[in-house]
């Protein structure tokens, strides 16, 4: 038989931390455009566009490979690959 409380705080909690943590990831996507002029000092504005952008694409093909990885290889096996 199923428990009558399903929505505890401390799931609350955690539900609205997860959302709130969602916003560092934009924020740090921004951040990486402060230090171009000493990080790419040479490169132009459209270099350090792509370089962000692949930043932000990598990401998702990066955690759905992962994903696979631990998948095949388990959780220990894909972190000595990594």
């Amino acid at each position: 038989e199923m428990d009558a409380v399903l929505v505890t705080t401390p799931l609350i909690i955690a539900i609205f931390v997860a959302g709130l943590c969602q916003f560092l990831v934009g924020y740090n996507t921004g951040v990486m455009n402060s230090p171009s002029s000493v990080v790419f000092s040479g490169h132009s504005t459209l270099e350090w566009s792509i370089a962000v952008s692949v930043f932000a694409v990598g990401g998702p093909w990066g955690a759905v490979a992962a994903g696979t990885l631990v998948d095949t290889r388990g959780r220990r096996g894909a972190m000595a690959i990594c």
